[in-house]
């Protein structure tokens, strides 16, 4: 019998068969430093609102002080203030506003991470290549980058290019499949075309939700990319210029970026005004609800699809926030 084996056979109290316990790196369920356990959701992460405008003179600023081949991708990322963070926007999203100015590269690299962006201002021959094909961006446009797709952006315009970037680069840190490539430059275009399974063009977008009925929750909003996004849930909303949308809970963690209009946010207990550009999030189990105070289109992302492959996913009616 070895020692450790002894000592602990020996026990004659817990605080021994502790102390036997320890040295081996077994920790007793019954002396647990917190319960692993409770009774609904609960997060760190606090509801947060970003500005375009603010986010836009960085960008400039930044882009006379760094060039695109010093940073790579010339971004800034939303980190929301918890203790310890310096990246994350949510528990499973980062977010980012980037820039490119006019006859910029930004090379070509892959990841297991998936990716996208919501198109805000660009000039004629911005756009990004993926997998070799080419596409010219448009103020609008949700472009998608799959994990491990080759991609890579420039602008031959005649003004800098802005957009919001989304990843699932979280969930990939939680569960540590993470790998990353890099092309020597930008991977060449092998053809021209916006017909892609990877581009969703907003005058598209909006034609669809010309058609759509309100969902059981009352949200008029499309699904964007599902068969690509494996991990993220993509929605285009839009919201009318009328009342408060009914108060929801839900266990997802979400982005909202603002397409178009103006309006105003509940989430948790914090209260926001947006507008073009901007960016606001809730994290798991916030009540949220929102109010256009002239018509708007916000575009959400969710974590809802991994939620509803791993069976957690809920929603429900909340009291008013």
């Amino acid at each position: 019998m070895s020692d450790q084996v002894s000592a602990i056979a020996s026990s004659g109290n817990l605080d021994a068969l502790r102390g036997a316990l320890d040295p081996l790196d077994f920790m007793a369920g019954w002396n647990k430093h917190e319960p692993s356990l409770w009774k609904e959701p609960r997060t760190a992460y606090t509801p947060m609102h970003w500005k375009y405008a603010e986010a836009k003179v960085g960008l400039d600023v930044a882009g006379k002080l760094i060039n695109a081949e010093q940073a790579e991708r010339r971004n800034l990322f939303m980190v929301n203030p918890v203790p310890g963070n310096h990246y994350d926007t949510l528990r499973t999203i980062v977010s980012a506003y980037q820039m490119i100015l006019p006859g910029e590269t930004a090379r070509t690299h892959r990841h297991s991470p998936h990716a996208l962006r919501l198109v805000l201002d660009v000039a004629e021959d911005c756009y990004t290549v993926v997998d070799g094909v080419r596409i010219d961006m448009k103020p609008g446009d949700v472009l998608l980058t799959p994990g491990m797709c080759w991609h890579g952006h420039g602008n031959e315009g005649k003004r800098p290019g802005y957009w919001l970037d989304f990843l699932d680069v979280p969930i990939v840190h939680l569960i540590e499949p993470m790998f990353l490539d890099h092309w020597n430059g930008l991977q060449p275009v092998e053809k021209k075309s916006r017909d892609s399974e990877f581009v969703f063009p907003l005058d598209q977008t909006l034609e669809r939700l010309k058609s759509a009925s309100p969902d059981e929750h009352g949200r008029l909003r499309v699904q964007l990319g599902e068969a690509n996004m494996p991990t993220l849930g993509l929605y285009m909303n839009k919201l009318t210029a009328s009342g408060w949308t009914a108060p929801l809970r839900s266990t997802e963690n979400q982005v909202f970026a603002v397409v178009s209009g103006a309006g105003e946010s509940r989430i948790g207990d914090r209260h926001f005004r947006w507008r073009r550009g901007d960016v606001v999030v809730s994290p798991t189990w916030s009540v949220f609800s929102h109010r256009a105070s002239e018509d708007a289109i916000l575009f959400n992302v969710s974590d809802d699809m991994t939620q509803k492959k791993l069976g957690y996913y809920r929603i429900e009616a909340a009291p008013s926030v």
